[in-house]
């Protein structure tokens, strides 16, 4: 009833949206029936695929009602940080889902003139790049108090909202006076360069949730900026999960950074195969 015939194309495209050939492609259909396959039965099918001269390929020949994207890549090319092995929040796979029915946000490309864009980074001179995620063990931010370090910035949040309309504005401050933020361009999903110029010692940014009544541990905005130490000595990015704040007014946001200790803005980096990892001194 819910299942219908898979026709999924998609363009692998680099940081210059050139196409990338040869690049692999492994999915799994999710189905509502029993699929028999010679080692018995299972609720999936399994698509694989490879990117033609364009970018371009097509996952087809099941029936289901999600796809789920489980791999996708090519031998000097990495994903986004976000989506790099070893360097995602919640430790799984990687994956991309897409839905069948209407009401989802990601929906089945069935036509081949309007491809899903999927983008790779074509590694050029990547450094040692030192990866350090906080998932919850990190410093807790209290809602209304002064800044709080946390890694390499300080971070504070005030309650600008209202019951029926929360909100929140978190202020991202530099560590010293020397020290420079700035914020990320929404457009650039990879964050492998830090910018040359333009930190400021402090940002802002604001998030909320809509309707009434905000839900405690429910993610609420993703931010995400580079830092400077004093001299550019180390240049750092970072993305911050923020969160609702439980009834105490306490958050502890879910914090990834990329940081490279060699004076360098280049933050190139595979975390599947790193490069030894020199000690980040300043």
């Amino acid at each position: 009833m819910y299942d219908t015939k898979v026709r999924f194309w998609g363009k692998v495209v680099d940081q210059d949206a050139k196409p990338v050939e040869g690049a692999k492609i492994a999915a799994f259909v999710v189905t509502l029936r029993m699929v028999k396959y010679k080692d018995g039965y299972r609720e999936f099918s399994i698509l694989t695929a490879k990117s033609a001269a364009d970018g371009t390929f097509l996952l087809e020949g099941a029936d289901g009602f999600t796809l789920v994207i489980q791999y996708l890549g090519k031998d000097g090319y990495v994903l986004p940080s976000a989506y790099q092995e070893g360097a995602r929040f919640n430790g799984a796979k990687y994956s991309y889902f897409y839905k069948t029915m209407g009401g989802q946000e990601n929906l089945f490309h069935p036509n081949p003139s309007e491809p899903v864009i999927f983008h790779l980074w074509k590694l050029n001179k990547p450094e040692p790049v030192r990866i350090i995620e906080a998932r919850g063990s990190g410093p807790k931010v209290k809602v209304g108090t002064p800044p709080t370090p946390v890694l390499f910035s300080n971070i504070s949040v005030t309650d600008i909202g209202s019951v029926e309309a929360p909100q929140w504005e978190v202020t991202v401050s530099a560590l010293e006076a020397d020290d420079g933020v700035i914020k990320a361009d929404p457009l650039d999903i990879f964050m492998f360069q830090a910018p040359e110029s333009g930190y400021t010692h402090s940002i802002t940014f604001r998030y909320g949730l809509d309707g009434p009544g905000a839900t405690i541990g429910e993610p609420c905005a993703l931010v995400r900026f580079y830092v400077r130490s004093k001299r550019g000595r180390w240049y750092s990015a970072e993305e911050c999960a923020f969160f609702a704040p439980d009834e105490e007014g306490l958050q502890v946001p879910k914090i990834r950074t990329w940081t490279n200790p060699n004076g360098s803005r280049n933050l190139e980096h595979d975390a599947a195969h790193p490069l030894p990892e020199p000690s980040l001194d300043d």
